[in-house]
C-alpha cells in the first residue's frame, strides 16, 4: 500500500502533535530539550518498521524539499541589510569552526582506522562523510561509490543512528549551558495577525520563493545550491528588494508563522522517513567511533565554541547547535534550536548563523574535503 503526498502529510502532522503531547506529559523530555518532532517522528518510524515486517506500507515524502526551501526562505526574509552586516562575521566564524571540525573528524577517523587496518572507504564512513555529510550526500561523492559501494548500507546505518543520538546530545549539552547562561533577554515571538489579503500576499511570496529556490536542483546545480541554500539566497534577495523598493513591508510574525510550520514539517519528515531497521547493519567498530567522535566534539563545543561566542545566550544556542549537524544531520540542529526557542525564547541571530552553515555551506565544502581521505 502506497500513500500519496496528502495522506502522508496528514499522518506527519498527526504524529507531530503526538510528539508535542508526549513531550508535555513526560517531564524528563522537556527538561533535556528532546524535540517534539524527534519524539513523534521516531514513534512513527518504529510503527512503520513494525508494519513493514509483515506488509509493505510506503509513505510519500516528496514534499521534503519544499519544506526545506520554505524554512530557509523564511530565514532570508528575516534578514535586512543591517542585520546581515552584524551577523556575517559570526556566520563566517561558525563556518570556519565547521570546516575545522570536519577536518578533525576525518583526522580522528583516519588515525584510529589505520591502527585497526581499515580501508580508506571504511575510514571516511566514520569521518565527515557519515557525520557532517551523512548518506544523503552520496551523489556528490562519486569517489566513495567507486571504492566503497558495498559499504553504503553500513554508511546509511551509521548516519541514521547518528541522527537520533546527535539530537539528544544537543539538548543535553544545552541543559548544561543553561545553568551558567542568562537567557532573560531572549525574544518572545509575537503571534501573527493575518487578514485574508495579508495571508495571500505572504503565501504568494513563499510559493514564488520556493519555486525559484528549487530551480538550481532542476538544472543540475543542486550539489552547489541545494534547497536550503536556494531558499536562503532567494529570501535574502527578496528582502533586499522589498526594503529598497518599499513595495512590500515584511512582517516578521507572518514570516515566522509560515517558516516555523515549514520547519516543523521538515523535521517530522526527516525523523520518520528512514527505515530504522537499517541500524542493525552498523558494526561495533562504527558504534565505538561514533562515541569517540561525539565525545571530543561535545568537549570542544563546551570549552571552545561557547567561549568564542562570548559565553552568552547566543553562544549556548550556537555551541549546542554545532553538535547536531556535525554528528547527525542538519535536522538534528534545527530541531534543537526550535526546541530551545519554544522553551527559552528565540535569538534571531542564531537562525542566520547556524542553519545556513550546517545545511548548506559546509555541505559544499565537505564534498571536496572527503575525497582527500579516500
Amino acid at each position: 500500500m502506497k500513500l500519496n503526498v496528502i495522506e502522508t502529510l496528514c499522518i506527519l502532522m498527526a504524529f507531530l502533535l503526538i510528539g508535542y503531547f508526549i513531550q508535555k506529559k513526560v517531564s524528563i523530555l522537556k527538561r533535556y530539550y528532546v524535540p517534539a518532532p524527534l519524539i513523534g517522528g521516531l514513534l512513527l518510524a518504529v510503527i512503520l518498521s513494525m508494519i513493514n515486517n509483515y506488509s509493505v506500507l510506503t509513505l510519500d515524502f516528496s514534499a521534503l524539499p519544499i519544506f526545506v526551501a520554505g524554512f530557509f526562505l523564511s530565514i532570508g526574509l528575516r534578514v535586512n541589510i543591517d542585520f546581515f552586516k552584524k551577523g556575517f562575521k559570526w556566520q563566517m566564524i561558525f563556518l570556519g569552526i565547521a570546516i575545522i571540525t570536519a577536518f578533525l573528524q576525518n583526522g580522528v577517523s583516519l588515525l584510529i582506522g589505520k591502527i585497526f587496518g581499515k580501508t580508506a572507504a571504511e575510514i571516511v564512513i566514520t569521518g565527515s562523510l557519515g557525520l557532517m555529510g551523512d548518506h544523503t550526500v552520496l551523489s556528490t561523492i562519486p569517489e566513495f561509490m567507486a571504492k566503497g559501494k558495498a559499504l553504503v548500507p553500513q554508511l546509511t546505518a551509521f548516519s541514521v543512528l547518528a541522527l537520533y543520538i546527535a539530537t539528544l546530545a544537543g539538548g543535553i549539552l544545552f541543559s548544561l549551558f543553561k545553568k551558567n547562561t542568562d537567557l532573560s533577554t531572549n525574544v518572545k515571538i509575537p503571534p501573527a495577525e493575518l487578514n485574508p489579503m495579508e495571508f495571500l500576499k505572504i503565501l504568494l511570496i513563499f510559493v514564488l520563493g520556493i519555486s525559484i529556490a528549487l530551480i538550481p536542483g532542476k538544472l543540475g546545480f543542486g550539489k552547489f545550491i541545494n534547497p536550503a541554500g536556494g531558499g536562503f539566497l532567494v529570501g535574502l534577495i527578496l528582502r533586499t528588494i522589498f526594503d529598497v523598493s518599499k513595495i512590500y513591508e515584511v512582517k516578521l510574525p507572518s514570516v515566522n508563522l509560515i517558516g516555523n510550520y515549514g520547519l516543523s514539517m521538515l523535521l517530522i519528515t526527516v525523523f520518520s522517513m528512514f527505515d530504522i531497521r537499517i541500524i542493525s547493519k552498523i558494526s561495533m567498530y562504527n558504534v565505538i567511533l561514533l562515541i569517540i567522535q561525539m565525545a571530543w566534539l561535545m568537549l570542544v563545543a563546551y570549552f571552545v565554541v561557547y567561549k568564542i561566542f562570548k559565553k552568552n545566550a547566543l553562544a549556548s544556542y550556537v555551541a549546542s547547535g554545532l553538535i547536531g549537524f556535525s554528528i547527525g544531520m542538519p535536522a538534528s540542529t534545527m530541531s534543537n534550536i526550535q526546541c530551545f526557542s519554544e522553551n527559552e525564547g528565540a535569538i534571531p541571530m542564531v537562525l542566520f548563523v547556524v542553519p545556513p552553515v550546517g545545511a548548506w555551506m559546509i555541505t559544499v565544502i565537505n564534498m571536496y574535503l572527503i575525497p582527500l581521505f579516500l
